[in-house]
């Protein structure tokens, strides 16, 4: 045996002339433990795939319901697959600000809370940083894409720190106010009057206040181009997708060190179709963002919350958007509650690129936090 090991030490040490020391220790270090886990890569950019609503009973209908067969969503097929605890701080039913806050700050929160925790002392609230502030604080560039109102719950626990989601003037404040870095670099969302009379109350429009702060702004996405540094598009009519994400990484992907990009896609399924064909769009979204993204960016999809869908019914001969309309026999082919019943099971997380592998098993909403902070390399304060 001691033979052996002196012979092994002569090898090493004639491996490690005329070599980069850290080199060599490396390839000696994956000789002698190739069973030892190697740290990953650090993902150069994350963009976080958020279905507002969006959980497996959900998936598994709209799947069904575009395709015609089961497990055919992209989403379905990512390599690493987790089931994400929702529930919020003070309830086991989440809304989507304690939904959303847990994701992108790692802390848990009361209902109704915007990446804010109840103070200590049982008075008042504390904000906790969120995952695009470290970006912005990094010097990464930022993006925040929704189909819903700019200063919903979802979209402003990325860069606002309200005790109330719906305090909508103090969130388009902050959202010119940034705590760290410029602020939000592109802004795609809904609700241009609540952003008027925001605005308005400040003194000033929303034009102003955003071409002040050094914005591009406008209403419709395809102003946006490679070389659109800031831009702020607050429209209320539906717009194509895929091509305002595309666009805005080309933007955000200028960067040399990175990015990180929300999107936000609306999955309520109060409006069945809607909330149907809405998963559809993140879907298609997701598939083909994933074919040009690059090997450095990491592809997370999560919900905020389930909602209370069922499928009951419906036969495998028609189409399932047919049989919505006309149903065999009368009995419903899927029931959701049209007054907006949120649900607490578990949703699914779906994972791709760098840091991936984090995503699996049970885990609480906040551990996504981690994951995120963990490909990018950075530990939190």
């Amino acid at each position: 045996m001691s033979r052996m090991i002196g012979r092994l030490g002569r090898q090493v040490a004639r491996h490690l002339i005329g070599r980069s020391s850290v080199v060599a220790l490396v390839a000696v270090a994956t000789t002698l433990c190739p069973g030892s886990p190697v740290q990953a890569r650090p993902a150069r950019n994350v963009i976080l795939f958020l279905g507002d609503a969006g959980g497996l009973p959900t998936l598994s209908a709209a799947g069904i319901y575009a395709h015609n067969r089961p497990q055919s969503l992209f989403i379905q097929s990512m390599p690493h697959i987790g089931l994400s605890d929702t529930s919020a701080l003070n309830h086991w039913v989440t809304d989507s600000a304690a939904g959303m806050t847990a994701i992108v700050t790692g802390r848990k929160t009361n209902s109704g809370m915007n990446s804010v925790v109840p103070a200590g002392d049982g008075t008042g609230v504390t904000p906790v940083k969120t995952i695009l502030e470290y970006a912005e604080q990094h010097g990464l560039s930022t993006g925040v894409i929704t189909n819903m109102p700019l200063w919903d719950a979802t979209p402003a626990a990325c860069y606002a720190h309200v005790a109330r989601r719906t305090d909508k003037d103090e969130i388009f404040r902050q959202l010119l106010a940034p705590r760290f870095g410029d602020g939000v670099d592109i802004l795609i969302g809904k609700d241009r009057a609540s952003a008027d009379a925001a605005f308005t109350k400040m003194g000033t429009t929303t034009e102003q206040a955003f071409v002040r702060a050094g914005y591009l702004f406008g209403r419709d996405p395809s102003m946006l181009t490679p070389q659109t540094r800031r831009a702020a598009i607050i429209r209320d009519e539906d717009y194509a997708p895929i091509p305002a994400v595309q666009a805005t990484i080309a933007s955000l992907s200028r960067n040399r060190k990175g990015y990180f990009l929300m999107v936000e896609w609306d999955m309520h399924t109060d409006r069945l179709q809607d909330g149907l064909r809405h998963a559809v769009e993140m879907d298609d979204m997701i598939r083909k963002i994933s074919a040009t993204a690059g090997k450095d960016t990491l592809i997370l999809f999560v919900a905020d919350h389930s909602y209370d869908l069922k499928l009951l019914s419906g036969t495998r001969d028609r189409p399932l958007a047919e049989q919505l309309a006309s149903p065999a026999g009368g009995r419903p082919v899927i029931a959701a509650d049209t007054r907006g019943a949120h649900a607490g099971e578990e949703v699914v997380a779906a994972a791709m690129g760098p840091g991936a592998q984090g995503v699996k098993g049970f885990f609480p909403n906040t551990w996504l936090f981690s994951v995120m902070m963990s490909a990018f390399g950075w530990k939190a304060d």
